[in-house]
């Protein structure tokens, strides 16, 4: 049986001692981490499988940590996991734009951290071989399935592929994804930093979904 290591990079002590236990217990290898900037750098010197990383933390919060991560071409492969108090849209819409696999919120109830982690991990394989199944394209209203949920498909899949998206007012807005990890976003055809949190933000309109 494979054995996977999970970096958890959490401040606050209690926390981080909790989760560790808890990972302990699911049968998971744990490295911890007390700041982003800590983290980062025990990405960089030790094999780790996936992070789970707080936001709201002293020298580099977790927003930049990911997107250190992904900016990285030996650790941009790693899922990114965030777990903070902050449930608001916006923050949740920071933590996917920045390349999270996942926003969780807290308090965290323990069986939505072990799914988290574990079809990124454990039964990966299982996980993409059920979603293989599912058509190279298909569509719906943001309404029903909302962008965060399309994001962790194409996350847990590891595809490769777009998502297209028409709000209410008409606009247009294509999130390009590379290996579960989107690399850039058009709004209206043109390409900028910015377009994706605005995409992001859209709770209403159609999409369709596209794999390669």
């Amino acid at each position: 049986m494979d054995t996977y290591t999970i970096l958890v990079v959490e401040d606050e002590a209690n926390m981080a001692r909790l989760l560790e236990f808890q990972l302990r217990k699911a049968g998971y290898q744990v490295i911890q981490a007390r700041d982003g900037q800590d983290g980062l750098q025990v990405a960089r010197e030790k094999p780790v499988d996936l992070i789970l990383t707080d936001i709201m933390m002293p020298m580099m919060d977790g927003y930049e940590l990911c997107r250190a991560v992904k900016k990285s071409p030996d650790l941009k492969h790693l899922p990114v996991l965030m777990l903070s108090a902050k449930i608001d849209r916006a923050s949740i819409i920071h933590g996917y734009a920045v390349g999270a696999a996942r926003y969780l919120t807290k308090p965290l109830k323990r069986e939505e951290l072990y799914k988290g982690i574990d079809l990124r991990l454990k039964y990966a394989s299982k996980a993409r071989s059920m979603l293989a199944r599912k058509a190279k394209e298909w569509s719906g209203k943001l309404s029903v399935t909302n962008i965060f949920k399309l994001l962790e498909l194409f996350s847990i899949g590891g595809w490769t592929g777009r998502i297209e998206i028409t709000n209410i007012e008409g606009q247009h807005g294509c999130l390009h994804i590379n290996q579960g990890a989107i690399e850039h976003c058009s709004l209206e055809g043109q390409i900028n930093l910015f377009n994706i949190f605005v995409v992001l933000s859209w709770e209403q309109g159609i999409f369709e979904a596209i794999r390669y």
